[in-house]
């Protein structure tokens, strides 16, 4: 029964993959980027680049191994029609600049590495559907399933968002919670069995108590339990627009912290400092 000792599993962590998200602070703040084999959740109001992370992510899981990238596809599943072809097309633009200039300056060796690293395979390496209801999204998954057995080389699994598709779809309560709970346990399993990173959205709603309201992550307590690491957006009152805070609320790997990231033309970045 017994075939794993602490030593086993930490040696496992500190081999864990992950996937960076071009804000060096972020990805320090929750270990080395967005790790696999874990669920990820990206929560906050309209416009706090939860779904501009996300397609950061779809880009960046594609980066060569050699230039310390996965080299793998990503499936996006989307229930607000939130994704933008022609914005993952200009940040995976920004991200082919980015690996060739990496190569020019300090790596010639790998030139190699990135030649096919090109706007069309990168956007050919993102899975995109469309998702109508709680049934399609499990139909979702079954077909997800069958595509990783058949050996395809899936790292990510991005669902934008979680909260819009329950909550737009289901009245009752009780089956909110069911629902929910059955998504985020395959979701689990896929991601254990096949060693991939999954990341959620979750929107923020009001939560009042007496007299007292409270912005909170919607789908209540129950979710909050089933997820691993969350990670809260927010605008960043001191800073111009474009620049936001990311708090990791609940994490595996680091206690509790807030780092500022910026949304610029090229997609996700962190912030220089002077």
């Amino acid at each position: 029964m017994f075939t794993k000792t602490c030593l086993d599993l930490w040696k496992e962590e500190c081999q864990q993959q992950c996937i960076v998200t071009f804000c060096r602070d972020l990805d320090q703040a929750v270990g080395n980027g967005i790790p696999i084999s874990i669920i990820t959740e990206f929560c906050g109001p309209p416009g706090s680049g939860k779904t501009q992370m996300c397609l950061q992510l779809c880009i960046n899981v594609q980066i060569p191994v050699a230039l310390g990238g996965l080299g793998a596809k990503a499936i996006y599943f989307d229930t607000n029609f939130g994704f933008h072809p022609g914005r993952l097309q200009e940040i995976g633009s920004a991200c082919v600049r980015h690996c060739e200039k990496l190569v020019e300056v300090h790596k010639k060796d790998l030139v190699e590495a990135t030649r096919d690293l090109t706007i069309d395979n990168l956007m050919n390496g993102v899975y995109y559907k469309h998702i109508h209801s709680c049934s399609e999204m499990l139909e979702g998954l079954v077909t997800l399933e069958k595509l990783l057995k058949s050996g395809e080389k899936v790292k990510l699994v991005v669902i934008d968002s979680i909260s819009f598709l329950i909550r737009n779809n289901i009245e009752n309560t009780l089956e909110r919670i069911r629902v929910d709970h059955v998504i985020l346990t395959k979701l689990h399993i896929l991601a254990q069995q096949y060693k991939c990173a999954v990341v959620i959205t979750n929107d923020v709603t009001t939560r009042i108590n007496g007299q007292v309201s409270k912005i909170v992550p919607a789908l209540g307590e129950g979710h909050s339990h089933k997820i691993n690491q969350r990670i809260v957006f927010g605008p960043s009152s001191d800073d111009p627009p474009g620049i936001g805070i990311a708090s990791v609320e609940k994490g595996l790997f680091r206690t509790r912290m807030a780092v500022k990231f910026q949304i610029s033309n090229a997609g996700i970045r962190g912030i220089r400092k002077k």
